[in-house]
């Protein structure tokens, strides 16, 4: 399948294979590895995280694929590269079994100790913000700000924590309207049902805890 076509939470710390596309001219290979390999590569074994708030896929080796059959070039390194999921999104990804990581666990593990935040992990894993999360970023969704005498406006907001049903997230735009808030500010959300329509909806402050 297309990278374009997989969601980020099937590949989200997983070993994922890259192929076609032209993924592997993204790269100067000569510039990565210390001792390139003088087969032609097909990809690169990756591991698919986020890096900040950008879905990214760390280079772990070259790759070539015989039939079935993936031959790692892992080499040496001379930097680490990442690629953003919005080069690769036309690119072919197959994800690899567990078999594949064991050369590069410590690289691995020193990548999950960087780069994982307790607090977001548990947003990450709530499937009603799914909907509204952005393909890139998958932290950002979309938030309707309501106002009483003009058309909603929706805004960028990046998930910070969950507690129950109530999200806290960083406003990224700053609105047009006056809602009591800027960009940069913590705000709270939550999942509401409009005319039988779930969205996310902006919680003002005097209303923060009530979403049922």
């Amino acid at each position: 399948m297309k990278v374009e076509e997989i969601f980020f939470r099937d590949m989200y710390r997983q070993i994922c294979l890259l192929t076609g596309a032209g993924v592997v001219s993204l790269v100067n290979v000569n510039e990565v590895f210390d001792f390139p390999p003088d087969e032609k590569l097909d990809g690169f074994l990756t591991y698919a995280y986020i890096d900040g708030e950008t879905f990214v896929f760390e280079i772990l080796a070259g790759a070539q694929v015989v039939g079935e059959r993936v031959k790692i070039f892992p080499g040496g390194y001379k930097k680490s590269v990442k690629l953003k999921r919005g080069q690769v999104d036309a690119a072919e990804l197959r994800i690899l079994t567990a078999e594949y990581s064991v050369a590069f666990r410590d690289k691995i593990q020193m990548i999950n100790d960087r780069a994982i935040d307790a607090a977001r992990e548990q947003t990450r894993l709530v499937k009603n913000l799914d909907a509204f999360r952005h393909p890139h970023y998958p932290d950002d969704v979309v938030v309707y700000f309501l106002s009483k005498d003009s058309k909603p406006e929706l805004l960028w907001v990046r998930c910070l924590s969950v507690d129950e049903n109530i999200l806290t997230g960083e406003l990224l735009n700053e609105p047009t309207k006056n809602f009591g808030c800027h960009a940069g500010d913590k705000i709270k959300f939550g999942v509401a049902q409009v005319n039988k329509q779930n969205i996310l909806l902006y919680l003002p402050p005097a209303e923060g805890n009530s979403l049922a």
